[in-house]
């Protein structure tokens, strides 16, 4: 079969799903990957798999500019006859389940997590719920990767129960992420936050934190790997990271493709999130048997056994996040590599990528 897989950013497709696809290319399929050009990969040349670019505003509103996506997605639809689509981001599993839908093409909606829309309650989360609940009805089966976006999307009547399944996360390569033992830069206790740098990914959070742990402990370092968010209202922009950086608060690493590296070099990862779908972060960081601070919600939780591989804080509150770091801190050479043992084996046992293969080949197989 043919199968597509539509995302607003290439670079999302190669870290979340490259997996699967590999795996579906080796079943025989066709796959292809669909999003606008991506400066950081090359996934024809790098991966040997075929790339179409689209267009797409990510956060843009403008309603012509939306039209110009449906069309050019139909068209791209209609030309290329896919067997199956699986959209991920909010305007392709927006605008691109009305495209497909348009042709007769069956299409799948993956809701990574339900992030921003559904966590605020401005003008422009409420278009997006609003565009949800006309959309998604015309996919053929809507996937979230947790039971309580499933009952949120029931609960505001945007999907029905039927039409819903659970994807337990999107997996984790145990092979590519596994503990690296390379030497270490610094005797500091190193904390690494990686995201993108949103406020809903509990950015100022972690600032807050870092801002009264330094003034307890000086042999501590703080860092951010991940793209900056712009100037949108969720967003932290250029100005406000250099403030940040200058204050002497944060070492900010940019975006970098060595992030496992990056890991294995630091003593704890944290993700202060307002809510995930399930964090690959996270996975990725337990994997590498590395211990985690995060809070304690929905697609963060499920990572983190409390006091085992790590520590849960309240969302949105940064004494709460500060007071585990301390506690971290404070904890032996011994209990930090027991904890990274725990969160190793609970990924092999619980996450692993190829449980998540095995469930797309059966979908696949059902939905087409």
């Amino acid at each position: 079969m043919k199968i597509f897989f539509t995302a607003n950013v290439l670079w999302d497709i190669y870290i979340f799903r490259y997996g699967v696809m590999k795996a579906l290319i080796e079943d025989g399929h066709e796959v292809v990957a669909v999003s606008p050009r991506d400066e950081r990969i090359d996934f024809e040349k790098e991966l040997s798999i075929r790339h179409i670019e689209i267009d797409i505003n990510k956060r843009g509103m403008n309603p012509l500019e939306d039209l110009k996506l449906i069309k050019q997605l139909k068209k791209i639809y209609a030309t290329e006859k896919p067997d199956l689509i699986f959209h991920y981001t909010i305007k392709p599993n927006i605008y691109g389940t009305l495209a497909a839908k348009s042709v007769g093409i069956p299409s799948v909606a993956v809701l990574t997590g339900l992030g921003y829309s559904f966590t605020c309650d401005g003008f422009v989360s409420k278009v997006a719920r609003f565009l949800y609940k006309y959309a998604l009805p015309k996919a053929k089966e809507v996937w979230v990767l947790n039971t309580d976006d499933r009952n949120e999307l029931i609960k505001r009547k945007i999907v029905s129960e039927e039409k819903i399944f659970i994807l337990p996360g999107e997996g984790i390569d145990l092979k590519k992420f596994k503990k690296l033992n390379l030497p270490r830069e610094t005797s500091e206790t190193v904390f690494l936050m990686i995201a993108r740098a949103f406020i809903d990914k509990g950015f100022m959070e972690y600032i807050k934190a870092a801002r009264l742990i330094k003034e307890k402990y000086d042999n501590v370092k703080f860092q951010f790997l991940g793209a900056l968010g712009g100037n949108g209202v969720n967003g932290i922009d250029r100005d406000t990271m250099d403030t940040i950086v200058k204050e002497g608060l944060l070492e900010y690493l940019g975006h970098r493709k060595d992030v496992q590296k990056i890991i294995d070099r630091c003593d704890c990862v944290v993700l202060p999130s307002y809510r995930e779908g399930i964090s690959k972060v996270l996975m990725e960081a337990a994997a590498m048997e590395k211990p985690i601070i995060t809070t304690d919600v929905t697609g963060c939780r499920e990572i983190v056994d409390d006091g085992k591989n790590g520590f849960l804080v309240e969302p949105r509150d940064s004494k709460d996040l500060m007071k585990a770091m301390e506690k971290f801190i404070k904890l032996s050479t011994k209990k930090r590599e027991d904890m990274g043992t725990y969160g190793r084996e609970k990924m092999v046992n619980e996450f692993d990528e190829k449980i998540i293969i095995d469930i797309y080949r059966r979908k696949i197989c059902s939905l087409v």
